[in-house]
């Protein structure tokens, strides 16, 4: 009863170790308001530097998995390149061994001064520390600050805690005998790989063997292949966090998987191969905390030694492990890869908020191209009705409605995260993006509709009507497409084309109306051509609304500003640009022959 009693505790360390390191980790990416992210994105140039921040950047969150998540994404939503990404990973991977260093520090005792400085003593005065300060905080920054002290507090009582509980095994045979299997090579490997897999952190684990060494059962012979099989388990955050993403982000995680990989399987062949020809002295003495966060740090340290001169090496290997899939001259061919990057929005990179928003950009951004290809395919259908592209067209609509649950869905629970007031506006904002694109989708599907409605009733429209109808067509086409090029680049300087765009299409629709009046009476058109033609004018219109809309709304992703009414909207603009407004419009009007 007294052992189940231990191993309760024990465990109940482990879960405030884990703990404290994600408030730690949290609170610090909330501090960052982004800059991680931008951080990253600047160390392109230099792999050096790569390594570097790389390893700062894990030291600073006490988590290689953060690091590596980031990195993912950013590699995903191709701000950061693959090439670059790889030193970063290595960095995050030296990165992480500071944290058994820091937990070594649960070992240093003594009955004089230097018991002032044990984490014993200190712990609880970060505890109140960090209590103080998150009591007297005035604004979320200073919480946040106190938050992320208690966070280190509750890492080292959890690893007390362990340490005190783990000298209840020191008797218990069992023990002994679990960890002499380990010392088997392969058993060993595989221990750390799924122990780290399950726990997701890699610091937990190593934390688990320094705590079991308090006991004087743990050898060196188990400690090292439970280390090396640790850094593979780790791998398990990184190939997750990319699932579902592009090709390079697969890439990415990737290498880091063969990083440790090679890296293990060098040890293991220059370790096992001394030990089985000449043997190591100390092979089956106990081991310390201190020696089992030494040959973590040795392990990493010496591995990107060894692998850094061959990035580009790496990069091959990934490349031809994940293969870019051969060009198909199907029209339809990439459907599919827009729907599959809803895989993208899985609840775990919410952990990462900014990711988590880019990859919202990225999904909102294929909903967009998917309309944009409904709309194109609808156009078609009004000159050679087709069934069977009919049917695709209905099929894309039900993938963009089931892409905006998804994104609205994944948002909301976003939005539950403690999120900075940066990433706060960008969910509000992608919120209302994500609504009107799918609104771009429905009158895509309701163009299709009406070209039906005409087959069906042979309703025909005359060439004068369908050369009008023409220019409308273009104006819409370009504007969807400013539209991505807005959400995809975040190029906010298009918002002015698309205002002009829509401008021009309104004067353009009310001419047209009045023309169309005309030939009325002359009798070149019927009612029922007319209604046709009326139709399709009055979607074209709401199309160019719902793409104003998004450009507005994109602006306030990227500036951060409250989500504005068209009328504030048209004031701001007018006022800062309305020269550069007349000389587009000027230009468009000769461009689109108006």
């Amino acid at each position: 009863m007294e052992v189940f009693s231990s191993v309760l505790k024990m465990l109940g360390g482990l879960v405030l170790l884990i703990y404290g390191m994600k408030i730690l980790s949290s609170n610090l990416k909330k501090l960052s308001g982004g800059k991680l992210e931008q951080i990253l994105t600047n160390v392109t140039d230099n792999p050096f530097k790569g390594l570097l921040v790389g390893f700062l950047i894990t030291v600073a969150t006490q988590s290689s998995a953060t690091t590596t998540i980031i990195v993912v994404g950013l590699v995903n939503s191709e701000i950061l390149k693959l090439r670059s990404a790889i030193p970063i990973i290595m960095g995050a991977n030296i990165g992480t061994t500071v944290n058994s260093q820091i937990l070594r520090l649960t070992s240093i005792s003594g009955n004089s001064w230097i018991s002032l400085f044990t984490p014993a003593t200190f712990a609880p005065v970060i505890l109140l520390i960090g209590l103080v300060a998150m009591q007297r905080a005035k604004n979320q920054k200073a919480k946040d600050i106190g938050q992320m002290i208690m966070g280190l507090g509750i890492l080292f009582t959890g690893m007390i805690t362990m340490v005190s509980m783990a000298s209840t095994f020191a008797d218990l045979p069992i023990l002994g005998e679990i960890l002499a299997k380990l010392s088997n090579p392969i058993l060993g490997v595989l221990a750390g790989a799924i122990v780290t897999a399950i726990v997701q952190s890699s610091s937990a684990t190593v934390g688990i063997l320094q705590a079991l060494s308090t006991t004087g059962m743990v050898t060196y012979a188990t400690t090292i292949p439970i280390i090396l099989g640790q850094n593979i388990g780790t791998c398990v955050t990184s190939i997750l966090a990319s699932i579902g993403g592009s090709k390079n982000a697969k890439r990415i995680a990737s290498v880091h998987l063969y990083f440790n990989l090679i890296g293990t399987v060098i040890f293991m062949i220059v370790i096992y191969s001394y030990q089985k020809l000449v043997g190591f002295a100390f092979w089956n003495d106990a081991v310390n905390m201190g020696s089992i966060a030494n040959f973590h740090a040795l392990f990493n340290i010496v591995s990107t030694l060894i692998l850094f001169p061959f990035i580009p090496a790496l990069e091959k290997l990934t490349m031809i492990t994940i293969r870019d899939k051969k060009d198909v001259n199907d029209e339809d061919a990439n459907d599919s890869d827009y729907l599959s990057s809803l895989n993208m929005l899985d609840e775990g990179v919410t952990k990462i908020p900014g990711i988590a928003i880019s990859n919202c950009m990225i999904v909102v951004k294929n909903m967009a191209n998917l309309a944009e290809k409904n709309y194109r395919r609808a156009i078609q259908l009004f000159d050679i009705y087709d069934m069977k592209r009919m049917e695709k067209i209905e099929e894309r609509e039900a993938a963009i409605d089931k892409m905006e649950a998804k994104i609205t869905n994944y948002l909301i629970i976003l939005e539950s995260k403690n999120l900075s007031s940066v990433e706060n506006s960008g969910v509000t904002a992608l919120l209302k993006i994500v609504s009107e694109v799918e609104k771009i989708g429905d009158y895509a599907l309701r163009l299709a509709k009406t070209a039906e409605y005409a087959n069906e009733n042979n309703i025909k429209i005359s060439e004068e009507a369908k050369a009008e109808l023409n220019k409308i067509y273009t104006i819409v086409e370009d504007s969807i497409l400013k539209t991505i090029e807005v959400v995809e680049n975040k190029d906010i300087t298009l918002n002015i084309e698309i205002q002009v765009l829509r401008e021009i299409s309104e004067r353009q629709r009310e001419k047209y109306k009045l023309v169309h009046i005309e030939r009325l009476k002359k009798g070149v058109c019927n009612v029922e051509s007319g209604i046709v033609f009326l139709e399709v004018l009055t979607i074209c219109e709401k199309i160019m609304d719902h793409c104003f809309n998004v450009a507005i709304a994109t602006s306030n992703y990227v500036t951060n500003d409250k989500i504005l009414t068209k009328q504030d909207y048209y004031r701001k603009v007018y006022k800062k640009n309305g020269k550069l407004l007349k000389n587009k419009l000027n230009e468009f009007s000769i461009k689109y022959e108006i």
